[in-house]
């Protein structure tokens, strides 16, 4: 096969999994690595991929925390880690979730959660939440600040 057989068949994989959804460029490179692409036609497909925009790490970052965000709520330390894993540098995993309110987002996941377990003594009750909350990447003193709000909202009820 001619190699400019193999960077049509590596361009044409990379624009089967961008079609699915948004990719760090370290995951498109592992995916033509795992399937036996020679590293100059990575690296061919990879600038070209940047060349024609659909690769962007930065915009990765930004896109997959407000997905996980609005669709599967997480706190920052666990979507950080997930970008990291992803191949996303440091700075722009800074970038995408510097916004990131964890205070708020722990307070409507324990809100939510705390409907579903209504019937629990107060020891189960606190058990169960904090370990969801925990579970979703909250930090010890975020989760204890929304159990304590939801409690807080539970008695005044």
């Amino acid at each position: 096969m001619s190699s400019e057989d193999k960077r049509r068949q590596a361009l044409s994989r990379a624009f089967r999994l961008l079609s699915i959804r948004s990719r760090s460029e370290q995951e498109i490179r592992r995916s033509l690595g795992r399937a036996g692409f020679e590293e100059s036609t990575i690296e061919e497909t990879t600038a070209q991929l940047h060349r024609q925009g659909l690769l962007d790490d930065r915009g990765f970052a930004s896109e997959w925390a407000e997905s996980r965000l609005h669709s599967r709520p997480r706190g920052r330390r666990l979507i950080e880690h997930e970008l990291r894993v992803k191949g996303v540098d440091e700075e722009d995993v800074a970038a995408a979730t510097s916004d990131i309110d964890d205070d708020a987002t722990a307070l409507v996941l324990a809100a939510r959660r705390a409907k579903l377990m209504q019937n629990l003594d107060r020891q189960t009750f606190i058990r169960r939440l904090s370990n969801y909350l925990r579970t979703r990447g909250f930090s010890g003193e975020t989760i204890s600040r929304a159990v304590t709000a939801v409690l807080t909202n539970n008695d005044d009820s």
